[in-house]
């Protein structure tokens, strides 16, 4: 049948709409909100508490697991190329992501009790490229993007702000104009455990914050930095402070944190 006439008959059952066609366009949306639509030699397990979540699985050999526990609302799975493995970890807390990964064998892991809480989009380009986050960590948004077969790892008990942007590359090419050598190739990002990232930070290619950290509001960090314990600041990032931790709680000022906040930070 020739395709004006496919879309013919398409209007047709739209306007007569039998109990079968009623039926089948209620299962395909379904079917890719819950992964049942899922090309062969491709795994998805799937035992989370679901709302609005939709798995897109294109080519072969990938694993997409949700562990039980875990909870999804509004979460978009996105998966191209070959041999990707995505792994959430019971107790994840996921609203509003969006998860996209192209080329060949990435690697994704949330671990246990990670959350996204307003939202947040992950890009993963390429060959080989990880992304891996600590137990524990809060993410009010922000936007991850690995490419280049690199390396993002957040540690735990982290805390980011919101509009927060890590990448570990530049996506476009800068080159010597005489030689024509690239300038700007990717480079690993490391966020280290229990480090506070404010609004609007950008970690970009080559940063590494250690741990018991914090990244000022609006900073830019470009490089790697060795000390724990410091504030860092501006554009490029600087050590602003030195000898410091942070709590969640906000304590009052003039008194020392409590001993529980001392535990929980």
């Amino acid at each position: 049948m020739a395709p004006t006439g496919l879309r013919a008959l398409a209007r047709v059952l739209q306007r007569q709409r039998p109990w079968w066609w009623r039926a089948f366009t209620r299962l395909v949306p379904a079917a890719r909100r819950w992964g049942w639509w899922v090309a062969p030699g491709n795994q998805v397990r799937w035992q989370a508490a679901a709302h609005g979540v939709e798995v897109t699985v294109q080519g072969t050999g990938h694993r997409l697991v949700v562990e039980p526990g875990a909870v999804l609302r509004n979460v978009v799975f996105d998966l191209a190329g070959e041999g990707h493995t995505v792994h959430i970890a019971a107790g994840c807390v996921l609203n509003q992501v969006y998860v996209r990964l192209r080329g060949q064998g990435h690697r994704l892991q949330l671990a246990r009790g990670v959350r996204f809480t307003r939202g947040g989009e992950i890009w993963m380009e390429d060959q080989g490229g990880s992304l891996l986050i600590g137990e524990g960590t809060t993410i009010v948004h922000a936007r991850l993007s690995v490419i280049e077969g690199t390396r993002l790892r957040i540690g735990a008990g982290s805390l980011f702000a919101y509009d927060i942007e890590v990448r570990t590359g530049d996506s476009h090419s800068l080159l010597d104009a005489r030689t024509g050598q690239r300038l700007n190739p990717a480079a690993d990002v490391e966020v280290g455990a229990r480090v506070w990232v404010g609004a609007r930070a950008m970690l970009l290619k080559g940063a590494r914050i250690p741990d018991d950290s914090v990244v000022a509001a609006a900073a830019v960090v470009t490089k790697a930095f060795a000390e724990p314990g410091v504030v860092l600041g501006g554009h490029p990032a600087r050590v602003l402070r030195r000898g410091v931790r942070w709590v969640p709680q906000r304590v009052p000022v003039g008194e020392p944190a409590s001993d529980a906040a001392t535990e929980g930070a």
